[in-house]
Parts: C-alpha cells; sequence; structure tokens
C-alpha cells in the first residue's frame, strides 16, 4: 500500500513572517522527521484541499439554467425509476 512515488519538486524561494518561521524551526528542532520543505509541502496540500472546497462550494451554489435544471429534473426522473424498480417487488 505505501508505494513509494517519485514526484518531480521544484525548489522555490520565499518570504515568510520571522515569527512564523521561528515557531516552524522550533517544530522540526522536536521533529526529527520534518524538514522546512515537508511544512512547506504540508501546508500549501492544506491550502490546494481549501481552494478545491471553495471552487466546488462555487459551482455548486450558482443558479442553474433553465436548460441545466430541466436536465437535472430528468436525471431525477431517472433515478426515481431506477429506484422503484430495483425496490418493488416482483408480482
Amino acid at each position: 500500500m505505501g508505494q513509494n512515488v517519485k514526484r518531480h519538486r521544484q525548489k522555490i524561494a520565499a518570504t515568510v513572517d520571522s515569527i512564523i518561521l521561528g515557531v516552524v524551526d522550533r517544530f522540526i528542532r522536536e521533529h526529527a522527521d520534518y524538514d522546512r520543505s515537508k511544512i512547506i509541502d504540508e501546508a500549501l496540500g492544506l491550502w490546494l484541499a481549501q481552494e478545491q472546497d471553495r471552487q466546488m462550494e462555487l459551482q455548486f451554489s450558482e443558479t442553474l439554467s433553465e436548460t441545466q435544471q430541466q436536465e437535472l429534473n430528468a436525471w431525477h426522473g431517472i433515478q426515481d425509476e431506477a429506484a422503484r424498480r430495483m425496490f418493488s417487488r416482483p408480482e
């Protein structure tokens, strides 16, 4: 299960708040399995997940066009019929 996947990594330079960096460096001193790169990877991963959530919220909060609403209603009809067939008793 724990596959070792090699990913291409990019080297970056960033300017960060000195207080935050101090906290990160103290954490790293106490946790040998971490370094600044790993902290940045985790932070960017959390940012990406949050951004994906925001984008999905935007997408699903948009008002549907009349055509989209008709298509959605048609799909609901198909789902209802499939459920009715699946759960009906044979006569």
